[in-house]
């Protein structure tokens, strides 16, 4: 990556001067800090703009982003990130909204916001190949809307008004929340969840060998740290490219902290954790998930770690490869179909009927075990006092497959 050629336009309100505040947090500042940090992003200090709190008007923002319009060509790359409020206006445009942002009606929004249209015009006049922009916006969960005027704003940015602005080859957008979700800001937190896990993954947490944070790899790091915490929070993908680009240098790349259970091996991954596509089951996955990760094992699933846009069947093939066990969800919901298509993944990488050796069922609720699971030992978790002694027998197995093997007799 040439960080000659990275410039960004990074921009953070919170203390609202018509609207109420945010939680003030450090996220714009952060941001900027870690482009500008040789040791991180490696952008050149000049070319990355801070505009927050005073600085952060409907005026200084266009005027910046027309400048990156002027700045980056072709062969650029360019960033922008914004956190504050973000929203909608029923059956009208989604809005950023600027310091002096108000929402109290659809004429002082368009007047004081920027919307939608406004921003893809402004990004549509950006020439660099490669552009991302990332949208820490919404309003911070358990924080209340006050009653007045402004009931009729939404506070979310809409998935078709995301859409639009991805549109174009090399585009990447990348939002903290779905719009029937909310961004969480933990009390006392410097910066909010999504902003959180953005920075650690610029500072090394989603840098590959190569020496660089790629955009895919980033928005997967944000997605899976930040679910994993809030469930109810989904960051956002929207993209129109080719390429997994480069958007930061990451020379001093580090992977999650090792732990006793999480030990370099050849696996990417300790378990690969497959359920049936039902909420109760996914529900639970969900809440089994962190717990194991918390003692440091290295969990993937298809709903978090699949490439998007890809064959399913070769994506969950690759991510039964490169996971030391797959673990199967068993419940009456894990149906003869989604059966069929673990059994062709495994049998392309274990064989499923030839004694497998990292293949561990859970059993989650009484079922028919299948084919070659029937002769398994399993990990029985049917009733929720079993569940935490079973992750600690599953950490004991991994410790053991890691563990150097004696010399030969």
């Amino acid at each position: 990556m040439d960080v000659t050629n990275a410039h960004a336009v990074v921009i953070g309100a919170s203390q609202y001067r018509r609207v109420r505040p945010l939680p003030s947090v450090a996220d714009a500042e952060a941001v900027a800090g870690v482009l500008r940090d040789p040791g991180a992003g490696g952008y050149d200090p000049a070319n990355v703009v801070l505009l927050q709190e005073s600085d952060a008007t409907r005026e200084q923002i266009l005027d910046e982003l027309d400048r990156l319009g002027q700045k980056a060509g072709p062969d650029a790359t360019a960033l922008v990130y914004f956190s504050g409020h973000g929203g909608s206006w029923p059956g009208g445009d989604s809005y950023l909204l600027p310091i002096e942002g108000e929402w109290s009606s659809h004429d002082h929004l368009e007047a004081t916001a920027i919307s939608g249209r406004l921003l893809g015009d402004r990004l549509a006049a950006i020439r660099a190949e490669r552009l991302i922009v990332i949208l820490d916006c919404g309003h911070a969960a358990g924080i209340p809307q006050p009653p007045g005027p402004g009931d009729a704003w939404v506070p979310a940015v809409a998935d078709d008004a995301l859409e639009r602005l991805a549109a174009g080859p090399g585009r990447v957008v990348i939002a903290a929340a779905r719009s029937d979700g909310r961004p969480h800001a933990l009390a006392g937190a410097r910066h909010g969840l999504f902003t959180e896990h953005l920075i650690a993954g610029l500072r090394g947490a989603a840098g590959g060998s190569d020496g660089v944070v790629r955009v895919l790899d980033l928005y997967h790091h944000v997605r899976r740290n930040v679910v994993a915490r809030f469930p109810d929070q989904r960051p956002v993908l929207k993209v129109e490219l080719e390429d997994n680009f480069a958007i930061a240098l990451c020379p001093s790349a580090v992977g999650p902290t090792p732990t006793t259970a999480a030990a370099p091996s050849d696996f990417v991954y300790d378990v690969l954790l497959v359920y049936a596509p039902d909420d109760r089951d996914r529900g639970w996955a969900r809440v089994f998930l962190p717990l194991l990760e918390e003692r440091g094992v290295r969990v993937c699933t298809e709903e978090l770690d699949a490439e998007l846009g890809s064959h399913r069947l070769l994506e969950l093939e690759r991510l039964v490869s490169t996971s030391r066990f797959t673990m199967p969800v068993l419940t009456p919901r894990f149906s003869a179909s989604r059966f069929q298509e673990l059994q062709s993944a495994l049998s392309h990488q274990l064989g499923v009927e030839d004694g497998i050796a990292r293949l561990i069922p859970v059993v989650r609720e009484p079922c028919e075990a299948r084919l070659g699971l029937r002769s398994l030992v399993h990990l029985e978790m049917i009733r929720d006092e079993a569940v935490l002694p079973g992750i600690e027998r599953l950490v004991g197995t991994l410790r053991r497959q890691r563990a150097p093997r004696p010399p030969p007799r």
